[in-house]
């Protein structure tokens, strides 16, 4: 499976422009509350006379309809050598309104929005793993679907038009994540907090052309609960290959991404991203468990929109 969404820096960072892939790997629905940042207005044109100058804004349809694919490749967990890869295709729904969003990867409730901060609570979750398939985790319990909630950070460090349409974004984010697991028949169980600090760099709209790039940097910490789940190995399930080992929380590793989103046409988008895990000094590095102090991922995906209203609303969004 692809490793969990806390550590898909690059996925999240193309949610806005690949909204169906997303829901693909796992997004749900979301929501904001229109405030200086992130408006909807049911006039066209009305945006542009309150917040000028301050942020891009863009029309868009009170609702889509369409369609996503993707495929994803990635490994088992952070630090696993084993890969997995997925090829997933679903329709998706999309509605706006100036208090309600459906769609768009995640759910998210905004409490504080300003023009260079935003608080709001957000969730993801990722897909899940068989021990069978994989090596080193031989006769351990399998890997569960993992589902997270918590606040979110966002500070706007640049915001600024580059010529010819362009713009020039550079964000920090901060995150803290509870983790829920389930296999969906009848376990569901608490499994930890996740907290993430990164920075990431957009640049919209590329010499005028219909081509964003998108690169970030995340650096992340996780409790015991949640490394146990990943790397320890209790005594009944030691081998001579694989001792038993008590994990420990504390820096989980850090993620280096980059992707390009290309629009061909108002109804087409298509992304490509790659990322690289770096697990070296990681808490639990001496985990049997631990296999690789660096891994590289991928992901390739196209939503297409066969169906949407004329009626627009304006929407303000500073990422």
């Amino acid at each position: 499976m692809p490793e969990p969404v806390f550590r898909h820096r690059i996925v999240r960072a193309l949610a806005g422009s690949t909204t169906a892939i997303c829901l693909a790997a796992g997004g749900l629905v979301g929501w904001g509350m229109p405030s200086a940042a992130v408006v909807a207005a049911e006039n066209p044109g009305e945006i542009g006379e309150v917040l000028a100058g301050r942020s891009s804004f863009t029309q868009r349809p009170r609702w889509e309809f369409g369609v996503g694919g993707g495929y994803f490749s990635g490994h088992d967990y952070p630090a696993s050598d084993d890969p997995n890869s997925r090829a997933i295709a679903l329709p998706f729904f999309i509605y706006r309104s100036p208090v309600l969003r459906i769609g768009g990867g995640g759910v998210r409730a905004v409490a504080i929005e300003e023009p260079k901060i935003r608080l709001d609570v957000s969730v993801g979750g990722s897909l899940n793993a068989r021990s069978e398939d994989n090596g080193l985790r031989e006769g351990l319990p399998d890997l569960d679907f993992l589902f997270e909630l918590g606040p979110q950070l966002e500070v706007s460090l640049v915001d600024r038009p580059t010529g010819a349409g362009g713009r020039l974004e550079l964000t920090f984010a901060g995150e803290l994540r509870a983790v829920v697991a389930t296999d969906f028949a009848r376990n569901l169980y608490a499994n930890g907090f996740v907290a993430e600090v990164g920075i990431d760099v957009a640049r919209r709209r590329v010499f005028g052309s219909r081509v964003n790039l998108v690169a970030g940097l995340g650096i992340a910490f996780a409790d015991e609960r949640l490394q146990d789940y990943f790397y320890e190995v209790e005594p009944e399930y030691a081998r001579p290959a694989r001792a038993a080992y008590d994990a420990r929380g504390g820096y989980l590793g850090t993620e280096l991404s980059l992707g390009v989103v290309i629009r061909p046409s108002e109804t087409l988008r298509v992304f490509l991203g790659v990322q690289s895990g770096l697990y070296a000094g990681a808490a639990n590095e001496e985990s049997p468990l631990f296999e690789t102090t660096a891994s590289t991922g991928a992901a390739l995906g196209v939503a297409w929109t066969f169906a949407r209203s004329a009626r627009t609303i304006d929407i303000v969004e500073i990422d």
